[in-house]
């Protein structure tokens, strides 16, 4: 069904069109201040680098998600029922915003460590492992809008008038509501990251703190989600 094609390819370009701009400035960010920390350390060019690749590749996660769903949604889609063809476009919606959060947020503690390496480079085995555990904590929003947008695409609803506007609903609540708790994470580990820059020795308790402080802002995310699910499967 001609139907189905065209709202898989719109899917498809709302999932990479939105979910490539979290990731991307998240990445600039960091970059930006790896070239701030080799103006202050030139010396620490190569630990400053390498480092800084690190954080770019896992904000760039986000985007990997979105881009896989888009992939799906052009090579794989299928179905012929006009509510396939709503499916697919709750999907991109879902994972295309749910990525935003993520990316940005992620980018927040990698631009930390880079800006902590420039102040102390012998700090940086410390402020590496501290960016990767506030990076992986983020990418937990576009964990699940990826769930959603999985769900979404192998859904096969029958059609009712409201169930249109539920399944439109779900991908929405995902994909904003997990703007937000991205983002957040991203703000938390930030400041964790400086933290552990100026002192490497309380790192255990802030990393404690980072976590606990991250887990309550995705309860947030655990809502829309839960919302989500009700409306694909309940209404």
């Amino acid at each position: 069904m001609e139907f189905v094609t065209i709202c898989a390819m719109l899917g498809a370009g709302l999932a990479i069109g939105l979910g490539s701009i979290g990731s991307a400035v998240g990445e600039g960010y960091i970059a930006m201040k790896a070239a701030e920390s080799l103006g202050r350390q030139p010396g620490a060019s190569q630990k400053t680098l390498r480092i800084m690749i690190i954080g770019q590749a896992v904000t760039e996660t986000a985007a990997i998600f979105a881009l896989v769903i888009a992939l799906i949604l052009i090579f794989g889609a299928g179905g012929t029922t006009f509510m396939k063809g709503i499916t697919y476009i709750a999907a991109g919606i879902a994972i295309g915003c749910g990525t935003i959060g993520s990316g940005f947020g992620a980018g927040l503690p990698g631009g930390s460590c880079m800006e902590g390496i420039g102040r102390n480079p012998e700090n940086a085995d410390a402020l590496t492992v501290q960016m990767i555990i506030g990076q992986a904590v983020t990418q937990t929003s576009t964990i699940f809008a990826l769930t959603v947008a999985l769900i979404l695409i192998t859904l096969n609803p029958e059609y009712s008038f409201i169930k249109i506007f539920a399944i439109l609903g779900g991908g929405i609540a995902m994909g904003f509501g997990a703007i937000g708790p991205g983002i957040g994470d991203g703000l938390v580990a930030k400041n964790a990251n400086l933290a552990v820059g100026r002192d490497p020795q309380n790192m255990g308790l802030l990393t404690r703190t980072m976590i606990i402080g991250q887990a309550i802002t995705e309860t947030t995310d655990i809502y829309a989600l839960v919302v989500a699910l009700i409306l694909i499967f309940v209404v």
